[in-house]
């Protein structure tokens, strides 16, 4: 499975440059916090069985699911519950960062590492996603994505890139116990 909302609305939540040695050399590198707010199916593509866990149908007399929708897993399942933190990470993936209302060429970053995801079910069958995004950039790339930090919305596209790997907790999981 891959993490791959495309053009989905997101806020920039924060942005933080970083220098990266790779042996002696240094190499300017940004992590970028993203937030999005999105349908609970976008949840299948970490785990088939995460929505299930979060999310169940609506009992007698809650709010039905619209039609327009069609999702049926709409109510929180536990609401007292946190925010649940995602050991998921996405490597080599592609990301374009464009501006809502500008017509200028968008952001692409390529070789990008997405981790840290909170997920936060909301009533009504939605979910709020935070995550991170990590990459080496260049001057220009930095300096663009100022820009869009200082506009805080952007419509954002992932896709898996030419080495794009996901790494499965549960499989990590085994591996150490090996």
């Amino acid at each position: 499975m891959q993490f791959q909302p495309d053009k989905a609305q997101a806020t920039i939540a924060n942005v933080n440059q970083r220098v990266e040695r790779h042996g002696d050399e240094r190499e300017r590198a940004v992590d970028i916090k993203f937030t999005l707010s999105a349908s609970n199916t976008i949840l299948d593509q970490f785990d088939k069985d995460l929505r299930k866990f979060l999310f169940r149908k609506p009992a007698k007399g809650e709010q039905q699911s619209l039609p327009t929708i069609g999702d049926v897993l709409t109510e929180v399942k536990f609401p007292s519950l946190e925010p649940q933190r995602l050991a998921h990470e996405f490597s080599g993936c592609e990301i374009e960062i464009a501006g809502q209302l500008d017509d200028a060429s968008p952001i692409v970053l390529v070789d990008v590492k997405l981790k840290k995801f909170v997920a936060e079910p909301k009533e009504g069958g939605s979910v709020d996603l935070t995550f991170t995004a990590s990459a080496g950039v260049d001057a220009d790339e930095l300096a663009d994505i100022s820009e869009a930090w200082i506009c805080e919305d952007v419509v954002l596209t992932v896709g898996s890139g030419k080495r794009a790997t996901q790494t499965d907790p549960e499989q990590t999981d085994l591996a150490d116990a090996a």
